[in-house]
């Protein structure tokens, strides 16, 4: 008898998950460094924040920000992470309209994870004692188009000097932190991981952390494509809200300069596990970045490095700031989130 009721359940178990429509999930591309700035989506992917949102994501990792552009505008790739950089604006005004539309990392008070670095034996010379001695000197960048040569232009600037009075030399990030030992470079703004590696290297020393010359300096933005924003705004929306959780788990971790706070030890494990730096020991010591739990844009540095962009003449047209972002995506998140509150030790 109990047999014959066990299967007259299972039976109509069946029929009910036969009958009832599947659910729709929504993909989502998204392109990436890999570095740990990027920590916003691994903790939105690893604690299924996405998931709840019924949303898949498929991750792509690339070089360069700048080669995310393409696929941006071809709508190949929804969503990326990189900066608002001269290539951006130029992208727009050529009719390839994206939108910067949430923070993701910043060097701010005691989060500068970005600093000036100078060669350990200028240091010990006492050739370079000053921002005024690396006149002359070898300055590592990656490119002329970033936000790094907008800061080292101010560096230069705020001791009477100008691009011209250093040798600017074009290396990619792990280039430069082994360019130290070799003396093919002199200065440079390495970010973490980059930074620590240097100094344990022993090559280098920090001379001066880049909020010390810009505080509150934005390196980095996530970025949605504009067929993603028209086309699918409420799968736009609930990407936002997902990312924004993730955030608000980062920034919970930050105490004291390191990644010491409340759940650290499991941001540490997610970052290990999704970005390219997997030494945990190593996660736990470096200066990690800032970044607006509610996801809210650094608008005053984005303004400064447009300006900088434009004196410079790399950007061509009259694309504005304004003209490449959009705020209202993070409001809505943070609007259905309500504000941001530090959880509590």
């Amino acid at each position: 008898m109990i047999k014959h009721i066990m299967r007259g359940l299972a039976a109509a178990l069946l029929c009910l998950v036969v009958l009832l429509p599947a659910y729709a999930v929504d993909k989502v591309a998204i392109g990436y460094i890999g570095g740990t700035a990027d920590v916003g989506f691994y903790i939105a992917d690893a604690r299924g924040y996405l998931k709840q949102e019924g949303i898949e994501a498929s991750f792509t990792v690339f070089d360069s920000d700048v080669k995310m552009i393409p696929p941006l505008a071809t709508g190949d790739l929804d969503v990326a992470s990189g900066m608002l950089n001269a290539a951006t604006y130029n992208a727009a005004a050529r009719g390839i309209t994206l939108r910067a539309v949430a923070d993701k990392s910043r060097s701010k008070g005691i989060y500068s994870y970005q600093a000036l670095v100078v060669r350990k034996d200028l240091i010990e010379s006492g050739a370079i004692r000053s921002l005024a001695d690396i006149r002359g000197r070898k300055f590592g960048l990656t490119g002329q188009a970033g936000n790094s040569y907008a800061v080292m232009v101010e560096a230069l600037q705020s001791v009477g000097l100008a691009e011209k009075d250093v040798d600017v030399v074009y290396l990619s990030l792990p280039q430069q932190a082994a360019a130290f030992a070799s003396g093919a470079i002199d200065v440079s703004f390495l970010p973490e991981p980059f930074l620590s590696a240097a100094l344990r290297a022993g090559s280098a020393v920090s001379f001066m952390p880049i909020t010390k010359i810009r505080d509150d300096s934005v390196s980095g933005v996530i970025t949605y494509s504009e067929t993603f924003i028209k086309n699918r705004p409420e799968v736009a929306r609930r990407m936002m809200k997902a990312y924004v959780r993730g955030l608000r788990d980062y920034s919970d971790a930050l105490k004291d300069g390191h990644l010491a706070g409340p759940g650290a030890s499991e941001i540490i494990e997610i970052l290990a596990q999704y970005s390219s730096v997997k030494d945990k020991s190593l996660l736990a010591r470096v200066i990690p970045h800032y970044v607006d739990p509610d996801g809210q844009l650094g608008i005053e540095s984005l303004k400064k490095d447009w300006a900088f962009y434009k004196h410079e003449g790399i950007i061509s047209g009259d694309v504005t700031v304004e003209q490449v972002i959009d705020t209202s995506l993070a409001a809505a998140a943070v609007k259905e989130l309500g504000p941001y509150k530090p959880r509590a030790e």
